[in-house]
């Protein structure tokens, strides 16, 4: 035998290593590739339903902000009518200010019913 035949036995045994060797890392790599799909399949499954609630969730949310756009209007109006409730009460200390012949009136009625009770107690002492 001669060395070339020798390097050619020599090439072929390492070629046939490499085919092997290769094989089998072929093989743990679909391996890995089988549980990392399964994993995804699996995280897939839990996240439907979740994403079928968030989905939901969010419609309600739609729902009550629509709602409250529609109710808006008319909160606004009511906060409008108490402002001039509360502006027309504090318009009435206006009226406990100013001039009323009705006012003098219950004074002088007062002073009178004051003045007969002191009439009356000092004539109920005699």
């Amino acid at each position: 035998m001669t060395v070339i035949d020798l390097l050619l036995i020599i090439l072929i045994l390492s070629a046939s290593a490499l085919c092997i060797y290769l094989i089998f890392v072929l093989r743990n790599l679909l391996k890995k590739v089988e549980a990392v799909s399964s994993d995804v399949h699996n995280f897939i499954e839990k996240a439907n339903p979740v994403l079928d609630e968030l989905t939901s969730v969010s419609r309600r949310a739609n729902k009550i902000v629509t709602e409250a756009e529609n109710y808006w209007e008319e909160l606004d109006r009511s906060i409008k009518k108490l402002k001039e409730k509360v502006s027309d009460i504090k318009n009435l200390n206006f009226f406990h200010d100013a001039e009323n012949p009705a006012k003098d009136l219950i004074k002088n009625l007062k002073a009178f019913s004051k003045g007969i009770s002191a009439f009356w107690q000092a004539f109920k002492r005699n």
